[in-house]
């Protein structure tokens, strides 16, 4: 019976590691991203929005910077008041502040993730280490690689193949609420985010994602490749 049991609970621990791969890659690409003012700059450049919008490229940097600190967690809103055609005025309604709002809540859950992944990989990695070397743990991480790349690789080629129809499932899964249908004639929100922002935030995301699991996979393959001589 005890070692039914302890085979059982390495089997859950080596199964939790390969899952909290992907959880802690995914989580710390969707907050490293949220916070780059780099961004939300170089999508205004790419979009063109300081024309769109009549948003000085200037006032865009603040727009920018209050965007990244904002769901960074370092400032409370990330409103900016702008000069749009000569009229000094907040770039976001109430509607758009609430709907930044939700968003915020959505990266806060990603930073609670990255930090449950990242403990839950420890323990269970240090629990394969101790119970049966490093041999079972690099495996663990190449499998939550694999799985990773799969995963990640599924989503980016239905992002390619119509993306519409997974930024609607998106949207329709993280909000409870329709605040993100926002008008692009009047929401300045929209306007300056526009959906080929997003696609290319994605496909940029993803790509890294899928990068960073292919390096752990690689490097805990080397390892493997040094260590189980030594294991022997």
């Amino acid at each position: 019976m005890k070692t039914f049991t302890k085979g059982y609970l390495f089997y859950i621990a080596f199964i939790l590691l390969v899952l909290a791969v992907p959880l802690l890659i995914v989580s710390a690409a969707v907050n490293i991203y949220a916070g780059s003012m780099d961004l939300y700059t170089g999508g205004f450049a790419r979009y063109h929005i300081s024309a769109v919008t009549g948003i000085s490229n200037a006032q865009l940097k603040d727009v920018a910077r209050g965007m990244a600190d904002y769901l960074d967690g370092k400032v409370g809103s990330p409103q900016v008041e702008v000069g749009i055609r000569g009229i000094i005025r907040p770039v976001y309604s109430q509607k758009e502040l609430t709907h930044l709002e939700d968003v915020r809540k959505i990266i806060d859950i990603f930073k609670m993730l990255g930090v449950l992944s990242l403990i839950l990989l420890l323990g269970t990695g240090l629990y394969l280490f101790f119970k049966s070397g490093a041999s079972r743990l690099l495996k663990g991480l190449q499998a939550g690689a694999i799985v990773t790349v799969v995963f990640l690789g599924s989503i980016m080629l239905w992002a390619l193949i119509d993306f519409n129809s997974i930024f609607y499932f998106f949207h329709i899964v993280s909000f409870s609420n329709d605040l993100w249908l926002l008008d692009p004639a009047t929401d300045y929100l929209i306007m300056m985010f526009p959906e080929g922002f997003f696609f290319d935030s994605a496909i940029l995301m993803v790509t890294t994602i899928i990068a960073a699991a292919i390096v752990v996979w690689f490097a805990a393959y080397i390892v493997r490749r040094v260590w189980q001589p030594v294991e022997k």
